[in-house]
């Protein structure tokens, strides 16, 4: 059985049209989407009509939750923030309908792809949408939030820095995101699972796609913030960038004196000069328990 996962798409209609090309190439048994779906993109109602059109399971993220009014974290509850301009813009294509739907998206994901071999897939970490297990994190403060979970294989996302990790008996895998990376490369990243009855093999995909076009649509749609966006998106990288790098190439036993920077395509996003806009990206605040696991 194969299962392809993506996650974080971010109304990135471009990048996904190219994951959804990739992941058809590998003919996975299913795909999952594991949350973030509409928000940051200029192509919100597109992204997420795609997603649903391919995917048998659709689970809830962070950012799904803000634009459902489940609950609202950050600057985007903040009145005079361009986050929550964009937030109302982003609904405001979406419709009702969809947003309803967004509301309904269910927390996790388990199955048992045969006996023995068992897969938990959710959007940030088993506990709630907004923690970010971070590949720095050490292993006591991991098993806190993997408590219950029986699973041989856990899928993430949110964090937008694909790794791979064992936790015990476990394997962690983050999967990147399909349309707003942060691990250095701008290339769209998607997980592939195969299970047979007696292994499993685990690929992070790379997907190259246009990414120019995807900053062109964020000013050509007039998003709110899009020469933010547009810059993050071409930044690609956290502050802490060299931290989880060198975590996430340990894991995978590559010596630190080894560690290359991944592929990049572009460097910076021609706009304002940069004592203006912030040339990184701080990751998600800790927040110990919005719409925790059922």
């Amino acid at each position: 059985m194969r299962i392809a996962i993506i996650a974080d798409i971010h109304g990135n209609f471009i990048a996904c049209e190219a994951v959804m090309r990739d992941i058809r190439s590998q003919a996975p048994d299913l795909i999952v989407a594991a949350g973030d779906l509409a928000l940051r993109g200029p192509h919100p109602a597109e992204s997420m009509d795609l997603v649903f059109s391919e995917c048998r399971h659709v689970l809830i993220g962070n950012t799904d939750a803000y634009l459902a009014d489940r609950y609202i974290r950050g600057a985007y509850q903040e009145q005079s923030h361009w986050k929550t301009e964009l937030l109302q813009w982003t609904r405001e294509r979406l419709g009702p309908e969809r947003l309803k739907k967004i509301a309904e998206l269910p927390f996790s994901l388990s199955l048992s792809p045969y006996p023995g071999q068992s897969v938990f897939i959710c959007h940030a970490n088993p506990k709630n949408l907004e923690d970010s297990l971070e590949p720095t994190l050490n292993e006591s403060s991991l098993r806190h939030y993997l408590e219950g979970i029986r699973a041989r294989v856990i899928v993430f996302g949110h964090l937008h820095f694909p790794y791979r990790r064992r936790v015990g008996s476990s394997l962690l895998i983050d999967v990147g995101s399909t349309g707003l990376q942060r691990d250095g490369d701008w290339r769209a990243s998607y997980g592939l699972v195969t299970f047979t009855p007696t292994s499993r093999k685990v690929q992070i995909r790379r997907v190259k796609y246009p990414v120019r076009q995807a900053t062109q649509a964020l000013t050509g749609r007039s998003v709110p913030g899009a020469r933010m966006l547009a810059q993050k998106l071409l930044e690609a990288r956290y502050q802490k960038h060299p931290d989880f790098l060198q975590a996430a190439r340990r894991f995978l036993g590559i010596a630190p004196n080894r560690l290359q920077e991944p592929h990049r395509a572009f460097q910076s996003f021609p706009a304002k000069p940069p004592s203006q806009e912030p040339q990184n990206a701080n990751p998600p605040p800790a927040c110990p328990h919005p719409l925790k696991r059922p």
